[in-house]
């Protein structure tokens, strides 16, 4: 019995009006059919409706055995443990992404603040953060508010990246850890800008699927190529983040890991 998985168009949810993905056997109609929108996290069956959510909690003790030790057949590369680390769909595609820990999950796994709040690429703290120009009177940052909104937009509402990655890639200055790239933006004033240019990406050091936590110390800015080089095993990619690693390994190993990895 082969079921497979595929989009349709006019199929949505009922609930959200998302589109939905059908879950389909494909030698008969009489086997169950399903539908799933990963929107508002609901699965229904064809002919029957909704289907709860919460049926677990009603199964027998040796039923919840049963299925536990099917759980644990599943290879261990597939099992995801580290804080954080849930998966969702991306859009549009057939893959799945860790969402990244939010700042108070951040603090609230590891009993710290992740630092790297602001950073300032100026070296003359007298100039426009934006434009370059010199600051009069008791402007600080900006030499005038449209400046200000210019480079609010582009260092918040467009920077491309969610909140943890950013302060990473703010505490590498937005150069890549290996190569040594430029991963910034530059504006239309060529002047150097603490967003993302679209080629940022965050290494796991000790891979989530090894019991890697999203703790800064296991973290690490690398350029896409980069990124894609090291997990197609390339040499210069592989020796110098490995290098890393073993550096952070010595001073942070406690915290590169997961509770449950540790024990």
């Amino acid at each position: 019995m082969n079921y497979h998985r595929f989009k349709l168009p006019k199929a949505y949810c009922p609930k959200c009006s998302r589109k939905v993905e059908l879950l389909f056997p494909e030698d008969s109609s009489e086997l169950p059919q399903f539908y799933i929108c990963f929107k508002c996290k609901t699965v229904g069956q064809f002919g029957v409706g909704e289907l709860s959510a919460n049926e677990f909690s009603a199964f027998s003790s040796e039923r919840k055995r049963e299925i536990q030790k099917t759980v644990e057949e599943i290879p261990n590369k597939y099992i995801y443990k580290a804080q954080g680390s849930q998966l969702r769909l991306q859009e549009k595609t057939d893959t799945y992404a860790r969402r990244w820990l939010s700042l108070y999950e951040y603090e609230k796994a590891f009993g710290e603040k992740l630092g790297f709040e602001t950073i300032d690429f100026r070296e003359d703290i007298g100039l426009c953060k934006w434009c370059n120009q010199p600051l009069e009177g008791r402007r600080r940052s900006f030499c005038s508010d449209r400046c200000s909104r210019n480079y609010g937009k582009a260092t918040f509402f467009k920077r491309g990246i969610s909140t943890l990655p950013y302060r990473i890639a703010s505490r590498d200055r937005f150069y890549c850890r290996v190569t040594g790239e430029d991963l910034a933006i530059t504006n239309r004033f060529g002047v150097r800008i603490p967003a993302s240019n679209r080629q940022v990406e965050i290494h796991h050091l000790v891979f989530v699927s090894a019991g890697g936590s999203d703790h800064e110390s296991n973290l690490l800015t690398v350029s896409k190529q980069v990124h894609k080089d090291y997990h197609k095993g390339v040499r210069y990619a592989v020796k110098a983040i490995e290098e890393i690693k073993e550096q952070q390994l010595m001073r942070y190993q406690d915290k590169m890991y997961t509770t449950e990895a540790n024990n």
